[in-house]
């Protein structure tokens, strides 16, 4: 499965005359503390909006089949809520609509999450870093509209992904020595800004070849990692630390 992304000259257009939220991908190397990530989700809310209010009967074969390629999202409200002793801080925080505390009341409300809920893999680019294309994104804001945290995913079967990714971090911020991990590569960094977590888990995924005229599929297994990177505002983590709410795991709470 190869990444359709935009071809390369359309692509250093972007870089060179875009900000990160004057386009419809998020450029991550322009990212500041000024990006709105409401702004960033709000077409991409009505669009899923508009697909799920569609009465699935009215739609014609073509139409639906596009509808099922579309990428969707959700927001939801994140809270603080009481730790009741199971982790090692007061408070934690989570969105309202989780499964562990939708019936639980919130000590405090924070802000807005938004998540991708439904994405290709191979088609959608959410966000870009170093050459790397996310399809998958999840961001968060406070009850002012600003950023606290991006959560970029995906499954890559290009081996140089995540040493793009390494080399750009370690050419524009710094790193932080960290616990080791035996199922993950994980390393954490910081600038000015922000606070950077990457982590790769290898795995393995099944490639469908063919089928034959029965229904058989000719596959194999490929071997793919699946990395994550995540951002959190240096403003976000002294929030959490002030509300004694649980900070991300590798974040230096000494700081």
């Amino acid at each position: 499965m190869q990444n359709k992304i935009l071809p390369f000259m359309v692509l250093l257009l972007f870089l060179s005359s875009c900000q990160a939220q004057d386009t419809d991908i998020l450029l991550i190397d322009q990212l500041d503390k000024t990006f709105s990530v409401a702004k960033f989700y709000q077409s991409r809310l009505q669009k899923t909006d508009e697909i799920l209010s569609t009465d699935p009967k009215k739609l014609d074969k073509k139409t639906a089949l596009k509808a099922l390629e579309t990428a969707m999202f959700e927001k939801d409200t994140l809270a603080f809520y009481s730790s009741e002793g199971r982790l090692p801080s007061d408070f934690y925080l989570e969105s309202t609509n989780d499964w562990m505390s939708r019936k639980k009341k919130p000590v405090k409300y924070f802000g807005y999450q938004y998540k991708t809920v439904v994405y290709d893999e191979a088609k959608d680019t959410l966000a870009i870093l170093n050459k790397v294309v996310f399809p998958s994104l999840d961001m968060a804001e406070n009850n002012k509209g600003e950023f606290a945290y991006l959560r970029a995913s995906k499954a890559s079967r290009n081996k140089n992904d995540f040493s793009d990714l390494l080399s750009f971090l370690q050419k524009n911020s710094k790193r932080i020595p960290i616990g080791d991990s035996l199922s993950e590569e994980v390393s954490c960094w910081e600038n000015k800004n922000f606070y950077y977590i990457l982590s790769k888990k290898e795995g393995k995924e099944e490639e469908i070849l063919s089928y034959d005229h029965s229904g058989n599929k000719n596959s194999k297994m490929i071997d793919i990692s699946n990395i994550r990177l995540a951002i959190y505002s240096k403003e976000y983590i002294q929030t959490l630390k002030k509300e004694k709410a649980y900070v991300p795991e590798y974040i230096p709470v000494f700081k």
